[in-house]
């Protein structure tokens, strides 16, 4: 069913897209804590791209009748090695989601290799290689034992913990960008930096700047 206009005149329409269930919890985090600046709508199936292609573009999509109502359209994801010759199919996608209407903004959240790092930036600076199994199980491990005791994936209670912390997750994300800055050209957002986010093997994170944006949107609201 599509939304009230009235509801889309007071707050952005956002869907979010996800790949695992922490990925699922934090945006659930964030939609309780930014309930009142955005309308976050986690979708209630795991899936990234094809998901939202189904979910969207295809008529018997559950947000089909929405299309021309959605804002932005968010994927939370790793990136892996064994992605990288999926881009053209993620790319074709995403076009056509922007072309729903002419203000659509899609936004890759992706981080490298593990959600675990992003967790751990809520915390620190680093930028440790991620490729391995035992390279993700090295970064869980390490933010179970020196921050957040117990942590398991999605682990609601702890993730909400970890959330909780989210303004140092937004400096730290930058900072984490700034570090590969001239490998990847830039670092604001542009179809260009995606794409080399998306086959860099360096570590990294945007995941923060959507959080950035629902900061953005409480900070402007609480102005006027």
């Amino acid at each position: 069913m599509a939304r009230q206009v009235k509801t889309r005149e007071k707050n952005p329409y956002i869907i979010v897209f996800w790949e695992g269930e922490s990925e699922e919890v934090y945006m659930k985090f964030l939609r309780k804590t930014f309930h009142v600046y955005a309308n976050l709508t986690v979708h209630n199936q795991k899936g990234v791209f094809s998901v939202a292609k189904k979910s969207i573009l295809s008529p018997k999509g559950r947000y089909y009748a929405d299309r021309k109502e959605i804002d932005q359209i968010w994927f939370i994801f790793d990136t892996e090695q064994n992605l990288k010759g999926k881009w053209g199919e993620f790319e074709d996608i995403i076009n056509r989601l922007k072309k729903l209407h002419k203000e659509m903004v899609v936004r890759l959240l992706m981080t490298k290799g593990c959600i675990e790092y992003y967790f751990l930036l809520h915390y620190e600076q680093c930028a440790p290689f991620i490729e391995s199994k035992s390279d993700k199980d090295h970064i869980q491990n390490r933010l179970e034992r020196t921050y957040v005791s117990g942590y398991k994936k999605g682990d609601s209670e702890k993730i909400e913990l970890i959330g909780q912390n989210y303004l140092n997750a937004i400096e730290n994300g930058k900072w984490s960008l700034k570090q590969i800055e001239g490998e990847i050209g830039s670092v604001e957002q542009s179809e260009e930096r995606d794409f080399r986010l998306f086959m860099t093997n360096s570590t990294f994170t945007t995941v923060h700047e959507g959080v950035q944006f629902l900061l953005d949107r409480k900070n402007s609201v609480s102005d006027e």
